[in-house]
């Protein structure tokens, strides 16, 4: 993979992140809204963690591009 592949990859993965972390806090008070009036949670709480788990997903995605193994027999 080309270095400008690699930094726009970066880049694109960042930008997911970032706007799914802003997702989960626009979730996070809604569940807290939500709550506080007695209301139902079950399909907050799905979304909350369908959103977790692509997090996780992004996460690692650019935990494998930003820091890739190095290749053996290099520093």
């Amino acid at each position: 993979m080309s270095e400008a592949s690699r930094v726009a990859q970066i880049a694109g993965l960042v930008h997911e992140l970032a706007a799914l972390y802003l997702a989960q806090a626009a979730d996070l008070r809604e569940y807290a809204a939500t709550v506080a009036a007695g209301e139902g949670t079950v399909h907050l709480e799905r979304t909350l963690r369908q959103r977790e788990i692509k997090r996780a997903e992004l996460y690692l995605q650019f935990v494998q591009v930003a820091f890739p193994k190095s290749s053996p027999g290099s520093k």
